[in-house]
């Protein structure tokens, strides 16, 4: 992967088209869960994928790629996201969360409906973590955080989802001595 990186920063575009490939269904993720509208993902990926060719040199170090990648996709989801609060509720992006040909039993739609009893705020962090299985140091650097503090918010988070989780009837792994509480 490393060496994808070192070519594309060198010119290559096919080396770019790769890493692209490669990190397309993560980016798909993310934008996904941060945007209702299949047309914003879609608006998100392609600003995201022109924006890391034309700035592709400024990359500093070649081992962070993803994490640069992902930042950058952020921005644009941030982006477009603002410029919607400007013509939509936030009622209906909310209602919209959960596309309706997504199947109600599948991994994802299970996931996303997880995603729903966290906070707006620290969403992202568990899309990241949990997701994307993005280390708490990725994600600080990604969202230019305290490593500590994203610990501190999932902790938060997890005690809080945990009890949402329990009070809808949802058998909630305890992690001690193996039981369920």
């Amino acid at each position: 992967m490393l060496t994808l990186v070192k070519k594309a920063i060198r010119g290559d575009k096919e080396a770019f088209l790769k890493l692209m490939d490669i990190h397309k269904p993560v980016m798909l993720r993310v934008a996904h869960g941060y945007l209702a509208q299949d047309a914003d993902v879609a608006d998100a990926m392609q600003d995201t994928i022109l924006d890391a060719y034309e700035h592709l040199s400024s990359l500093k170090e070649p081992r962070y790629f993803k994490t640069w990648l992902i930042r950058i996709l952020l921005n644009n989801c941030n982006h477009i996201y603002r410029k919607n609060q400007k013509y939509t509720s936030l009622d209906e992006v909310s209602g919209n969360l959960s596309d309706a040909s997504q199947e109600v039993d599948t991994p994802l739609f299970k996931f996303r409906e997880l995603l729903s009893y966290v906070s707006e705020e620290n969403r992202l962090c568990f899309q990241l973590y949990f997701g994307e299985e993005l280390t708490t140091r990725e994600i600080a650097d990604i969202l230019h955080i305290n490593e500590s503090t994203i610990r501190s918010r999932m902790h938060r988070e997890k005690m809080k989802l945990k009890i949402k989780l329990a009070q809808n009837g949802y058998a909630v792994w305890s992690g001690k001595e193996g039981a369920l509480s």
